[in-house]
Protein backbone atom coordinates (compact mmCIF):
# COMPACT_ATOMS: atom_id res chain seq x y z
CA UNK A 1 0.00 0.00 0.00
CA UNK A 2 0.78 3.66 -0.61
CA UNK A 3 0.05 7.12 0.56
CA UNK A 4 -0.07 9.09 -2.69
CA UNK A 5 1.16 12.59 -2.02
CA UNK A 6 -0.67 14.81 -5.05
CA UNK A 7 -4.20 13.79 -6.12
CA UNK A 8 -6.25 15.94 -7.42
CA UNK A 9 -10.28 15.97 -7.29
CA UNK A 10 -12.75 18.12 -9.27
CA UNK A 11 -16.37 18.59 -10.22
CA UNK A 12 -16.91 21.77 -12.85
CA UNK A 13 -20.01 21.35 -11.85
CA UNK A 14 -19.57 22.90 -8.64
CA UNK A 15 -16.22 25.17 -9.37
CA UNK A 16 -14.83 27.40 -11.95
CA UNK A 17 -11.53 25.43 -13.74
CA UNK A 18 -10.74 28.04 -16.67
CA UNK A 19 -8.03 25.68 -17.55
CA UNK A 20 -9.84 22.55 -17.82
CA UNK A 21 -11.17 23.97 -21.50
CA UNK A 22 -7.41 23.12 -22.61
CA UNK A 23 -7.60 19.72 -22.06
CA UNK A 24 -11.11 18.50 -22.44
CA UNK A 25 -10.33 15.08 -22.47
CA UNK A 26 -9.97 15.14 -18.56
CA UNK A 27 -12.39 18.12 -18.09
CA UNK A 28 -15.40 16.23 -17.12
CA UNK A 29 -15.69 15.16 -13.26
CA UNK A 30 -13.10 13.66 -10.92
CA UNK A 31 -14.46 13.02 -8.27
CA UNK A 32 -15.09 10.33 -4.93
CA UNK A 33 -16.72 8.23 -7.87
CA UNK A 34 -14.56 7.61 -10.14
CA UNK A 35 -11.68 7.37 -7.82
CA UNK A 36 -13.16 4.33 -5.86
CA UNK A 37 -13.68 2.91 -9.11
CA UNK A 38 -9.98 2.91 -10.22
CA UNK A 39 -9.67 0.42 -7.11
CA UNK A 40 -5.72 1.56 -6.87
CA UNK A 41 -3.69 0.35 -3.58
CA UNK A 42 -4.00 3.36 -1.80
CA UNK A 43 -4.35 3.50 1.74
CA UNK A 44 -4.31 7.53 2.26
CA UNK A 45 -4.30 10.47 0.24
CA UNK A 46 -3.36 13.93 -0.21
CA UNK A 47 -5.43 16.66 -2.10
CA UNK A 48 -3.80 19.40 -3.86
CA UNK A 49 -5.95 22.33 -4.78
CA UNK A 50 -6.82 22.40 -8.16
CA UNK A 51 -6.62 26.05 -9.80
CA UNK A 52 -10.03 26.55 -9.78
CA UNK A 53 -11.30 30.35 -9.58
CA UNK A 54 -9.16 31.65 -6.87
CA UNK A 55 -12.11 33.31 -5.12
CA UNK A 56 -13.43 29.66 -4.65
CA UNK A 57 -10.34 28.07 -2.68
CA UNK A 58 -11.70 27.86 0.28
CA UNK A 59 -14.97 26.19 -1.29
CA UNK A 60 -12.85 23.71 -2.88
CA UNK A 61 -11.11 22.79 0.38
CA UNK A 62 -14.58 22.58 1.83
CA UNK A 63 -15.78 20.51 -1.04
CA UNK A 64 -13.11 18.18 -0.17
CA UNK A 65 -12.90 18.20 3.12
CA UNK A 66 -16.61 16.58 3.19
CA UNK A 67 -15.37 13.81 0.67
CA UNK A 68 -13.06 12.00 3.42
CA UNK A 69 -15.29 9.37 4.01
CA UNK A 70 -15.00 8.30 0.61
CA UNK A 71 -12.05 9.37 -0.53
CA UNK A 72 -8.77 8.53 2.00
CA UNK A 73 -7.59 12.18 2.37
CA UNK A 74 -5.51 13.11 4.86
CA UNK A 75 -5.08 16.26 4.35
CA UNK A 76 -5.28 19.15 2.00
CA UNK A 77 -2.31 21.24 0.39
CA UNK A 78 -4.51 24.48 -0.06
CA UNK A 79 -4.73 27.35 -2.72
CA UNK A 80 -3.14 30.48 -1.10
CA UNK A 81 -2.36 34.30 -3.31
CA UNK A 82 1.73 34.16 -1.65
CA UNK A 83 1.61 36.83 -4.96
CA UNK A 84 -0.03 39.05 -2.64
CA UNK A 85 2.05 39.34 0.55
CA UNK A 86 0.49 41.05 2.84
CA UNK A 87 -2.43 40.58 1.51
CA UNK A 88 -2.40 36.65 1.33
CA UNK A 89 -2.65 37.37 5.18
CA UNK A 90 -6.38 36.95 4.96
CA UNK A 91 -6.43 33.78 3.54
CA UNK A 92 -3.87 32.18 5.21
CA UNK A 93 -5.40 32.77 8.87
CA UNK A 94 -8.88 31.53 7.30
CA UNK A 95 -7.08 28.43 6.19
CA UNK A 96 -5.66 27.91 9.30
CA UNK A 97 -9.15 26.95 10.95
CA UNK A 98 -9.77 24.33 8.42
CA UNK A 99 -8.45 20.88 9.95
CA UNK A 100 -7.52 19.23 6.93
CA UNK A 101 -5.01 21.39 5.48
CA UNK A 102 -1.42 20.95 5.85
CA UNK A 103 -0.29 23.09 3.18
CA UNK A 104 -0.66 25.66 0.72
CA UNK A 105 0.18 26.22 -3.16
CA UNK A 106 0.52 28.82 -5.19
CA UNK A 107 1.51 27.37 -8.53
CA UNK A 108 3.93 29.62 -10.30
CA UNK A 109 4.87 27.48 -13.57
CA UNK A 110 2.94 29.05 -15.63
CA UNK A 111 4.27 32.54 -14.67
CA UNK A 112 7.39 34.80 -16.01
CA UNK A 113 10.51 34.31 -14.28
CA UNK A 114 10.27 37.07 -12.57
CA UNK A 115 7.45 36.30 -10.67
CA UNK A 116 9.26 33.80 -8.56
CA UNK A 117 11.23 35.96 -6.70
CA UNK A 118 8.50 39.09 -6.75
CA UNK A 119 9.22 40.48 -2.87
CA UNK A 120 5.44 40.24 -2.66
CA UNK A 121 5.65 36.61 -3.53
CA UNK A 122 8.63 35.82 -1.23
CA UNK A 123 6.54 37.76 1.52
CA UNK A 124 3.36 35.56 0.84
CA UNK A 125 5.89 32.28 0.98
CA UNK A 126 7.43 33.55 4.46
CA UNK A 127 3.74 34.24 6.05
CA UNK A 128 2.93 30.76 5.07
CA UNK A 129 5.25 29.31 6.75
CA UNK A 130 5.16 31.31 9.90
CA UNK A 131 1.59 30.13 9.94
CA UNK A 132 2.47 26.52 10.00
CA UNK A 133 2.16 25.52 6.76
CA UNK A 134 4.35 23.34 4.06
CA UNK A 135 4.46 24.97 1.01
CA UNK A 136 3.87 22.87 -2.46
CA UNK A 137 5.85 24.55 -5.22
CA UNK A 138 4.72 24.13 -8.89
CA UNK A 139 7.80 25.19 -11.15
CA UNK A 140 9.05 24.10 -14.60
CA UNK A 141 12.93 23.30 -15.14
CA UNK A 142 13.75 27.19 -16.22
CA UNK A 143 12.28 28.48 -13.12
CA UNK A 144 14.24 26.21 -10.87
CA UNK A 145 17.42 28.28 -10.39
CA UNK A 146 15.14 31.68 -9.23
CA UNK A 147 13.39 29.24 -6.81
CA UNK A 148 16.91 28.73 -5.10
CA UNK A 149 16.48 32.05 -4.65
CA UNK A 150 13.29 32.20 -3.19
CA UNK A 151 14.21 29.72 -1.22
CA UNK A 152 16.93 31.40 0.20
CA UNK A 153 15.30 34.30 1.28
CA UNK A 154 12.58 31.57 2.77
CA UNK A 155 14.94 29.51 4.66
CA UNK A 156 16.65 32.76 6.00
CA UNK A 157 13.31 33.99 7.36
CA UNK A 158 11.91 30.61 8.52
CA UNK A 159 14.73 28.48 9.06
CA UNK A 160 12.13 25.44 9.88
CA UNK A 161 10.15 25.40 6.54
CA UNK A 162 9.24 22.72 4.97
CA UNK A 163 9.03 22.95 1.24
CA UNK A 164 8.37 20.32 -1.07
CA UNK A 165 9.21 20.96 -4.91
CA UNK A 166 6.09 19.17 -6.95
CA UNK A 167 6.97 17.27 -10.38
CA UNK A 168 10.74 16.97 -9.53
CA UNK A 169 10.31 21.02 -11.12
CA UNK A 170 8.79 19.55 -14.43
CA UNK A 171 11.69 18.69 -16.22
CA UNK A 172 10.85 18.67 -20.01
CA UNK A 173 11.22 15.28 -20.76
CA UNK A 174 8.80 15.39 -24.75
CA UNK A 175 11.46 17.33 -26.09
CA UNK A 176 14.86 15.78 -24.11
CA UNK A 177 13.89 12.45 -22.99
CA UNK A 178 16.26 10.78 -20.60
CA UNK A 179 19.00 13.53 -21.29
CA UNK A 180 18.32 15.40 -17.11
CA UNK A 181 21.22 17.84 -18.24
CA UNK A 182 18.98 19.46 -20.38
CA UNK A 183 17.72 22.89 -19.51
CA UNK A 184 20.25 22.64 -16.30
CA UNK A 185 17.71 20.15 -14.72
CA UNK A 186 19.95 17.87 -13.13
CA UNK A 187 22.67 20.60 -12.04
CA UNK A 188 19.21 22.51 -10.69
CA UNK A 189 17.91 19.33 -8.45
CA UNK A 190 21.85 19.57 -7.20
CA UNK A 191 21.58 23.19 -6.00
CA UNK A 192 17.85 22.81 -4.66
CA UNK A 193 19.30 19.34 -2.46
CA UNK A 194 21.08 21.59 -0.68
CA UNK A 195 18.20 22.74 1.25
CA UNK A 196 17.53 20.30 4.09
CA UNK A 197 13.88 20.84 4.22
CA UNK A 198 12.85 20.30 1.22
CA UNK A 199 11.56 17.52 -0.30
CA UNK A 200 10.85 16.00 -4.38
CA UNK A 201 7.65 14.73 -5.16
CA UNK A 202 8.38 11.95 -7.72
CA UNK A 203 4.76 12.89 -9.62
CA UNK A 204 3.77 14.03 -13.08
CA UNK A 205 6.96 12.76 -15.07
CA UNK A 206 4.23 10.48 -17.79
CA UNK A 207 2.88 13.99 -18.45
CA UNK A 208 6.08 15.50 -18.83
CA UNK A 209 7.09 13.07 -21.67
CA UNK A 210 5.16 12.17 -24.79
CA UNK A 211 1.45 11.67 -24.17
CA UNK A 212 1.43 9.00 -26.51
CA UNK A 213 5.18 7.29 -26.70
CA UNK A 214 6.66 7.46 -23.31
CA UNK A 215 9.02 4.47 -22.17
CA UNK A 216 9.79 3.87 -19.23
CA UNK A 217 13.37 4.83 -19.96
CA UNK A 218 12.51 8.23 -20.60
CA UNK A 219 11.84 8.64 -16.76
CA UNK A 220 13.36 6.41 -15.41
CA UNK A 221 16.81 9.04 -15.32
CA UNK A 222 15.30 11.77 -12.88
CA UNK A 223 14.21 9.73 -10.62
CA UNK A 224 17.48 7.88 -10.62
CA UNK A 225 18.80 10.92 -10.35
CA UNK A 226 16.28 13.10 -7.60
CA UNK A 227 17.21 10.18 -5.16
CA UNK A 228 20.36 10.78 -5.28
CA UNK A 229 20.04 14.27 -4.73
CA UNK A 230 17.42 14.08 -1.99
CA UNK A 231 17.80 10.68 -0.89
CA UNK A 232 14.10 8.28 -0.07
CA UNK A 233 13.92 10.45 3.17
CA UNK A 234 13.15 13.66 1.10
CA UNK A 235 11.77 11.55 -1.54
CA UNK A 236 7.65 10.90 -1.79
CA UNK A 237 5.34 9.32 -4.60
CA UNK A 238 2.22 11.23 -5.79
CA UNK A 239 0.12 9.71 -8.48
CA UNK A 240 -1.12 13.21 -9.80
CA UNK A 241 -4.96 12.07 -10.51
CA UNK A 242 -6.32 12.85 -13.25
CA UNK A 243 -3.83 15.11 -14.86
CA UNK A 244 -1.96 11.57 -15.17
CA UNK A 245 -4.93 10.27 -17.35
CA UNK A 246 -3.23 12.21 -20.20
CA UNK A 247 -0.63 10.41 -20.45
CA UNK A 248 -1.54 6.70 -19.97
CA UNK A 249 -3.35 6.74 -17.15
CA UNK A 250 -2.76 5.59 -13.35
CA UNK A 251 -1.83 2.39 -13.91
CA UNK A 252 0.30 2.36 -16.49
CA UNK A 253 2.63 5.07 -13.94
CA UNK A 254 1.86 2.97 -11.08
CA UNK A 255 3.24 0.28 -12.43
CA UNK A 256 6.22 1.74 -13.83
CA UNK A 257 7.40 3.46 -11.11
CA UNK A 258 6.69 0.11 -8.85
CA UNK A 259 9.08 -1.38 -11.24
CA UNK A 260 11.74 0.90 -10.70
CA UNK A 261 11.31 1.39 -7.25
CA UNK A 262 11.85 -3.18 -6.81
CA UNK A 263 15.83 -2.30 -6.87
CA UNK A 264 15.69 -0.34 -4.31
CA UNK A 265 16.12 -1.33 -0.62
CA UNK A 266 12.86 -1.69 1.70
CA UNK A 267 14.23 1.53 4.02
CA UNK A 268 13.94 3.24 0.88
CA UNK A 269 11.00 1.84 -0.84
CA UNK A 270 8.72 2.25 2.78
CA UNK A 271 10.07 6.32 3.01
CA UNK A 272 9.18 7.08 -0.31
CA UNK A 273 5.82 4.89 -0.78
CA UNK A 274 4.76 6.06 3.03
CA UNK A 275 7.00 7.76 5.34
CA UNK A 276 8.22 11.06 4.19
CA UNK A 277 4.64 11.82 2.88
CA UNK A 278 3.25 10.65 6.49
CA UNK A 279 6.02 13.07 8.08
CA UNK A 280 5.75 16.18 5.65
CA UNK A 281 2.11 16.38 5.90
CA UNK A 282 1.65 15.48 9.32
CA UNK A 283 -0.39 12.41 8.56
CA UNK A 284 -2.64 10.15 10.74
CA UNK A 285 -4.03 6.89 10.89
CA UNK A 286 -3.71 5.36 7.35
Amino acid sequence: MLIDAHLHLWDPARLRYDWLSHVPSIAGPHTSAEWAAMELPIEQAVFVQADCDPAQALDEVDWVAGLADRVPVGGIVAFAPLERGAGAQAAIDALATRALVRGVRRSVQNEPLAFVTDPDHLDGMVRAARAGFSLDICARAPQLPDLAHALDHLYAAVPGAVTVLDHLGKPDIATHGGDIQADGWADALVRLARFPNLACKISGLTTQARWDGWQVEDVRPYIDHVLACFGAGRCLFGGDWPVVDLAGGYPAWLTVFQDIAAGWTQAERDAVFRETARRIYRLVGG
